[in-house]
Parts: structure tokens; C-alpha cells; sequence
């Protein structure tokens, strides 16, 4: 289990502006942190140059994520919504190959919404049909894409990793991955340990997140558990931590991740607590699983 710890930007608050991106960059570098991971709300607006020059200064690996919108959902049964989407898409896979990174992850088969109705078999053939292209650009460009599994009140079609992995294999899909979240996980999973198990050579990204969101180390979720399973399944993938406060991000992610309490006021305590939560019980778990 050799993957790097990193932290997700969206700890330190949601400024990306140069005085915020170095800010958040030297904070995570004092820790002990070798990742920053960043969420692209619009891949179109999102600032390359600043991200360029100020994550590589640090010596800071990079890594992208996103979350389509209802405007820009695959699985639309408008079709200029779908295009919309793979567009939104591919445009953040060809920033992840401009900037190094080794792909882009997220809700990145729907929308980052709440729906109504479950998925049908057409709608998921649509989407089929756009991951499919998608993960032949990806392959083009020399990055993955991610499909990363949330909880039923933020999307659809993509709950589990069960169903993540199905997606994958039903668009033969050669550079994709799972991307596991243990926030969702903590709600969707009916034994987490066992999905690990047999979605191992799948597995490429995972975000370390408290069942309340806020700082990693501080709720209910097993954290040891996780790495045990994760160290049994031989996971190579990196680990970030993420954690939300209403207090450092705008009213749009407040109000989309229903942050309606603010879980610390100090951002770099917050992530210190979350680094030494993840290095403590990644070392545990190596040690539980290969004593020798």
C-alpha cells in the first residue's frame, strides 16, 4: 500500500486566488502533505495558469476532480444537455493531461443533483455510450477517468462501488477506475470491507472523509477498518483527505453539500489532525496485514 497522502483544497476553504493557492499549498506542504487535490466547479473557467505555477513551486503532486451539473448531465434524455456534458468532460481530462495530472475523478456519469426517479436501462446505455468515447480520449491523452460512487441524495446510477466497477466493465473501459469516497461508502455500503474485496483491481483514488464531513479523525467512521481492507486488497491508489466547513466556503457549496454547520474554524489544524489520522492508521493497517 504505497499511495501518497494528500489533502483536498476544499479543507483549507474554496479561495483559489494566488494569495488563497499559496496559502493552501505552503499549509499543506508544512504538514507533511505530498498531494493537493483540487475540484474543477467549471473546467472552462478554471484558472491552468495559477494552478501551473503555484502547485509545482510547493513540490506538490497534483490531482482534479469535478462534478457535472444538471446543465451538463450524461445521462439527460436532452441530448444537447448530454453533449454538454461530455464536452464538460473531456475538457477536464485534456486539463488533467496539460497539467501533469494523472487523470480527473468525480460524478462524472450524472449530475451532482437529486433526483427524482432511479435510473432506467435506456439511461444508462446513454451513458455507456459517452463514457465509452470519453475513456478513449482519456487513453489518447495519456490520463484516467474516474467514476467516483456517491451517496443517493447527491446523484444516481453510481452509488456503489459495485455499481462503479459494473459501469467500467460494461464499456470495457481501459483507463478508467473507481474512485471510492468513505463518506458515501459510510452510507451506501452494506459491508465495505467485502466491496473492497471485489473491486480491488479496480480501485485507483480515495478520499478519507468523516461520516459527518468535517474533520477526518473526529467521527464514527471505522478509519482503521478501511486501510485494513484496503491493505488486504494490495491498494496502490493515493488517499486524500477532504472535509468541508461552512464557514470557509461560499454559499453555492454550502448550500450543494448542505454544510448548514461550521465543523472547525481553523482550517490548518483541521488538516494536520486529518494527516496524522491517515498516517497513523495506513502504518497500522501495513504493519496488521504484513507483520513481517
Amino acid at each position: 500500500m504505497e499511495g501518497k497522502l494528500g489533502v483536498h483544497a476544499l479543507i483549507f476553504g474554496d479561495d483559489w486566488s494566488a494569495k488563497g493557492a499559496e496559502f493552501t499549498c505552503r499549509s499543506a506542504v508544512e504538514i507533511g502533505y505530498e498531494l493537493i487535490e483540487l475540484l474543477m466547479f467549471d473546467p472552462f473557467a478554471f484558472d491552468l495558469e495559477l494552478t501551473r505555477r503555484v502547485v509545482p513551486a510547493h513540490g506538490l503532486g497534483l490531482r482534479l476532480g469535478m462534478a457535472l451539473g444538471p446543465e451538463a448531465d450524461i445521462s439527460s434524455t436532452d441530448s444537447e444537455t448530454a453533449e454538454r456534458g461530455e464536452h464538460t468532460v473531456a475538457r477536464a481530462l485534456e486539463i488533467a493531461a496539460e497539467l501533469g495530472a494523472p487523470g480527473v475523478s468525480g460524478i462524472t456519469y450524472a449530475a451532482f443533483a437529486s433526483y427524482g426517479a432511479g435510473q432506467t436501462e435506456t439511461d444508462r446505455r446513454r451513458v455507456a455510450e459517452r463514457l465509452s468515447r470519453l475513456d478513449r480520449r482519456a487513453g489518447d491523452l495519456g490520463v484516467k477517468l474516474g467514476l467516483e460512487p456517491v451517496n443517493r441524495y447527491e446523484s444516481y446510477m453510481v452509488n456503489t462501488l459495485d455499481q462503479a466497477a459494473a459501469l467500467i466493465r460494461e464499456v470495457d473501459g481501459r483507463n478508467m477506475f473507481v474512485h471510492m469516497d468513505t463518506f458515501h461508502m459510510n452510507i451506501e455500503e452494506a459491508d465495505i470491507a467485502g466491496s473492497i474485496a471485489r473491486n480491488a483491481p479496480l480501485l485507483g483514488h480515495a478520499h478519507v472523509a468523516e461520516n459527518h464531513r468535517g474533520v477526518v479523525g473526529s467521527g464514527t467512521f471505522d478509519l482503521a477498518g478501511y486501510f485494513r481492507a484496503l491493505a488486504r486488497a494490495d491498494y496502490q491508489g493515493d488517499f486524500v483527505a477532504e472535509g468541508f466547513s461552512g464557514g470557509l466556503v461560499g454559499p453555492d457549496l454550502v448550500a450543494g453539500v448542505r454544510l448548514w454547520r461550521s465543523a472547525y474554524a481553523d482550517p490548518v489544524t483541521a488538516a494536520r489532525i486529518a494527516f496524522q489520522t491517515m498516517q497513523a492508521a495506513k502504518h497500522a493497517a501495513v504493519a496488521a496485514v504484513r507483520p513481517w
